[in-house]
């Protein structure tokens, strides 16, 4: 079996494993199946797939609610500075962005490229991480994004438990069901914190790299 890298650790197996538990909580069929006693080496390797499995799905669910809460943010935070919408990086940071895309990417756009579509902009955010990435700095960047994952995810699964304990139990006890939204909430507090930082990073790992070999645009890795 390969190994599994942060993202995929942090973004699937860990909301799809709490998923499953949830689900182990809300029928004790599942629950026996998965968790009965003198669980076998293979057991623990079908349990993992499915994990696996079931934090695809999770991770269906959470780009849903990634997309629905970043629109009532206007925007994902590294879009912010192409529409201004929000405050992300300093004034003078922000000034410097059209030559420092022309240098080390070359990229130049007609007005500015705060002048660009999201559609274009996601593009040359893309061709960004590759240039940070390209020279070995883009390690803060990739924990940011690999927690803003887990969190996106951690805030789907809970959020799916959530409507299985109420179409399986009800709404008494309402206590499992309060302490589910208060999960969801901490849960999406953490992904918007982590895309802040993640964005935040992101372009100011990419103002830092030095200019090599003047304008020549960046050759993206992968």
């Amino acid at each position: 079996m390969r190994k599994f890298d942060f993202y995929e650790f942090a973004g699937i197996i860990v909301p799809g494993t709490v998923l499953l538990v949830g689900a182990c909580y809300c029928s004790p069929s599942i629950n026996k199946a998965v968790f009965e006693q003198n669980l076998s080496v293979g057991k623990t390797a079908i349990s993992l797939i499915v994990a696996y499995g079931l934090g695809q799905l999770v991770a269906a669910l959470g780009n849903m609610v990634e997309k629905v809460w970043w629109r009532a943010w206007r925007g994902m935070p590294s879009d912010w500075p192409r529409s201004g919408k929000r405050h992300l990086i300093a004034a003078g940071q922000l000034s410097r962005m059209d030559t420092a895309l022309a240098e080390k990417l070359g990229l130049e756009f007609a007005g500015g490229f705060q002048q660009l579509a999201a559609n274009d902009w996601f593009a040359v955010v893309r061709q960004m991480y590759a240039k940070v990435a390209a020279h070995s700095a883009g390690q803060r960047v990739d924990i940011f994004n690999g927690n803003y994952g887990l969190n996106r995810g951690l805030a789907a699964a809970l959020l799916a438990i959530l409507v299985m304990v109420v179409i399986t139990r009800g709404f008494a006890p309402w206590q499992a069901e309060l302490l589910l939204v208060l999960g969801v909430a901490v849960a999406v507090y953490r992904m918007h914190r982590f895309g802040v930082h993640y964005a935040r990073e992101l372009f100011v790992q990419f103002l830092a790299i030095k200019v090599e070999g003047g304008n020549a645009p960046a050759e993206p890795k992968g």
